[in-house]
């Protein structure tokens, strides 16, 4: 039966989002000019000024042995998977891509593309300060983000304004703003919508050309202010780690035995990807850029404050479990991943003091999902109180 409403627009969402390469093949069928990029580092609003759509290189969850010839075994399954995305031809479509100097897993995908994918006349590597909670930070970003703003300027044999960058800034503003509309509905008592669902939305926002995601979300809350609330959330779980665009990992935390709902997920490939905004109105463009990503929530390869050892993203974290009330928290982080679990050594005891249940899991490709269900239902229990 064909869907109608708010879940034909939800399933236009995520069937972008599991078919990505389609969905670049119909942007060259009408003539637009795309760029992948591996890193939310990158600042897509510079892309977008040049009339160029920005799409984040996700993965196919799929075990990758033909990889292993191009990446150390020891680097995590998602820059496995991205690096095969590449090798197999589906992206071949892409005018460039691009990546930022942060995660090495990532990087060494990225030189996967570029030496054996046929991109290494249509790449950029962007540089990107490794400590960015100090003065330099900013200047050195700028200059980074004008260096980069040349090259696509070369690429696409157009200039482009500081008109073009305000309004790229101003269209990648009213996105994030939308989706943060769309997290709210979460908070409810009774939400319209669900957490895979919109995780789903999300992912596909990372990329569909900004304007056209614009009209979907606009045309998706309106439904949802409009309709009732559904079931009641149950127990109620926050995710918190490194980057999964594995959406069948989100159905499953809604599909234990017990009534579950997901009301928040702290990733890159979530909530870290538009939690943000770049300032508007300033006269210096790129300065206002750097500005805005630095203000993001830091990933944890980034998130050092030097002299303290403090880190930055624990304050969201926390604001995050105020304001969304979760019963549990998932650390979800990729195997082979050296940040992210050490930020689940520091972050766990916060947790575990505010009172909230929590596990881990270590996602690969090669991992069961039994066992994922069978850790998620014994944290539910935990919550329940349920006794053996």
């Amino acid at each position: 039966m064909e869907k109608k409403g708010r879940d034909a627009i939800i399933e236009r969402f995520r069937h972008i989002a599991e078919n990505t390469p389609e969905y670049v093949r119909s942007l060259k069928e009408k003539g637009r000019l795309s760029a992948g990029y591996m890193c939310t580092h990158v600042p897509e609003e510079i892309l977008y000024a040049a009339g160029i759509v920005p799409l984040r290189i996700l993965t196919s969850h799929e075990s990758q042995a033909m990889t292993r010839g191009y990446i150390h075994e020891t680097y995590c399954s998602f820059s496995h998977d991205c690096a095969y995305q590449g090798l197999k031809g589906d992206y071949d479509h892409l005018d460039l891509i691009v990546t930022s100097s942060s995660c090495i897993h990532m990087g060494e995908a990225f030189n996967v593309w570029v030496r054996f994918a046929g991109f290494q006349d249509k790449s950029y590597l962007m540089q990107y300060p490794h400590i960015i909670h100090t003065k330099p930070a900013g200047g050195f970003m700028a200059e980074s983000f004008k260096q980069f703003k040349e090259f696509v300027e070369k690429l696409t044999k157009r200039s482009v304004t500081d008109n073009d960058l305000e309004e790229a800034i101003k269209v990648y503003n009213h996105n994030r703003r939308l989706l943060k509309r769309l997290w709210e509905f979460l908070r409810h008592d009774r939400p319209p919508i669900t957490g895979p669902e919109v995780a789903a939305v999300t992912l596909a926002s990372q990329v569909m050309d900004k304007k056209e995601c614009n009209g979907m979300l606009e045309q998706l809350i309106e439904r949802l202010e409009a309709e009732p609330g559904q079931a009641a959330p149950g127990v109620r779980l926050m995710v918190t780690g490194g980057a999964c665009d594995d959406l069948g990992l989100f159905d499953l935390m809604e599909h234990l035995r017990y009534d579950t709902s997901i009301i928040f997920i702290d990733s890159c490939t979530a909530a870290r990807y538009f939690w943000f905004e770049v300032p508007e109105g300033r006269h210096d463009k790129l300065e206002a850029l750097a500005e805005g990503y630095i203000g993001k929530i830091p990933c944890p390869a980034k998130d050092t404050v030097p002299g303290t050892g403090e880190k930055k993203r624990f304050r969201f974290v926390q604001q995050f479990i105020e304001d969304f009330k979760p019963d549990g928290v998932i650390f979800l982080y990729q195997r082979f991943c050296s940040p992210q679990p050490m930020d689940v050594v520091a972050l766990k005891p916060i947790v575990d003091k505010l009172g909230i249940p929590s596990t881990e899991l270590e996602l690969d490709t090669t991992v069961p999902k039994a066992q994922f269900q069978t850790q998620l239902e014994a944290l539910v229990e935990i919550i329940k109180g349920v006794t053996p």
